[in-house]
């Protein structure tokens, strides 16, 4: 039997954030086979993967769904990244799935205040 999968949805909060923020993102991934099957998976933020949830490995069942939940940090640089969500089973790439939004990175002014010292 020929390894599938079908991403079902790719979801995430606002997709407008700050630069080097944690973020996590949930796809629902479905098995449509009648074998159980482990897949390789990676979310990613452009085509050159300027930043990565890493490799992780999830075992579908027969038929089933499971949600798998990508935990980044968020680039350091403004600019609006496309989503990309690689499944492999193997050595066998089955999706390059892009998501419908690209995340924007903003980064707000700060400044931070050390003591003031009198001389």
């Amino acid at each position: 039997m020929k390894p599938q999968v079908i991403v079902e949805s790719l979801e995430m909060e606002d997709p407008t954030f700050g630069s080097g923020v944690s973020k996590t993102a949930r796809a629902t991934l479905t098995n449509p086979t009648a074998k159980q099957f482990t897949y390789l998976v990676e979310l990613y933020l452009g085509i050159t993967k300027v930043v990565t949830s890493g490799m992780g490995s999830v075992t579908i069942p027969v038929g089933g769904s499971l949600d798998v939940n990508f935990t980044l940090v968020t680039p350091l640089v403004e600019a609006s990244y496309p989503v990309y969500l690689d499944v492999w089973h193997d050595t066998t790439l089955l999706k390059h799935y892009l998501a419908t939004e690209n995340v924007v990175i903003e980064v707000s002014p700060t400044i931070e205040v050390g003591p003031i010292i009198w001389e």
